[in-house]
């Protein structure tokens, strides 16, 4: 869910917890990288934005993901995992599309 959905809804109470469960299903809040709050602010994450500063400055994307879908946002990115899950894309069909789209992504090595 994007946050103009979610931020004004009864799910707005994920704001103070950095996620929610709803169903038995967990939500957590991404920065447009696809990196949750939580790994924003550990500092054992890779993801850490360090003491002091905003883990989701004002302005920026804050989605509410389903947790399954959080590697995928991750390697797709934010706006082909909004168009996909608009399109009624499944988990796994996602999760394939991500090994197509890693693998013409590698780098190819140049040889002489």
């Amino acid at each position: 869910m994007t946050e103009e959905y979610w931020v004004n809804s009864q799910f707005s109470v994920a704001r103070y917890y950095g996620g929610i469960q709803i169903g038995g299903k967990s939500y957590k809040i991404v920065n447009k990288q696809g990196a949750t709050i939580f790994e924003l602010s550990d500092p054992d994450s890779p993801y850490y934005v360090g003491d002091g500063n905003m883990a989701i400055p004002p302005g920026e994307p804050a989605d509410l993901v389903l947790e399954e879908w959080i590697p995928i946002y991750k390697i797709l990115g934010r706006d082909k995992t909004i168009e996909l899950v608009k399109q009624g894309v499944s988990v796994q069909e996602a999760r394939k599309l991500c090994k197509e789209f890693k693998k013409h992504k590698t780098p190819k090595i140049k040889t002489k």
